[in-house]
């Protein structure tokens, strides 16, 4: 398994990428991931002891909101190979709000754009996976050509 960290402006990005039949754990304090996209293969996430886990899955639910689990050690285990990531606010107390961007859409200055997968076209300019923008109070015109897209907005 491989996991990377990027601290951004008020943010920070992770993720991992695996093979199947992978095992890792991660927890409070060391894991703020309040949201998990998942660009291929399919993780289970839970909590040591629990029955109940979360599906993250490329093919159905590529975004999924695991607030829930922000004090919480997690256990994630694997049964194909996957590319992952999580995003994590600075501070644990913060609240972000996020979704997958569909189509064209208005911005604001309280938001930031990620990229995650693929090259979309935004506004005339090809972006790549891990590429971030703060958003501006204009419109955003979207290709996505099958891309994985984000806007994460602070509350």
């Amino acid at each position: 398994m491989r996991h990377f960290m990027k601290k951004c402006e008020e943010f920070t990005l992770c993720g991992g990428s695996g093979d199947a039949g992978g095992l890792f754990t991660h927890g409070y304090p060391d894991n703020y991931a309040i949201y998990h996209i998942i660009v291929k293969g399919r993780v289970n996430m839970g909590r040591p002891f629990e029955v109940d886990c979360v599906t993250l899955d490329a093919d159905k639910n590529k975004f999924v909101d695991v607030k829930d689990y922000l004090y919480s050690h997690r256990i994630y285990t694997s049964d194909k190979p996957y590319h992952m990531y999580g995003f994590n606010a600075l501070e644990p107390e913060q609240d972000w709000d996020g979704k997958l961007v569909k189509e064209s859409f208005d911005g604001d200055n309280k938001s930031w754009l990620i990229c995650f997968d693929g090259k979309p076209v935004i506004n005339g300019i090809t972006v790549k996976p891990m590429d971030y923008s703060k958003l501006e109070n204009k419109h955003y015109d979207v290709q996505l050509n099958d891309a994985i897209v984000g806007v994460f907005t602070k509350l």
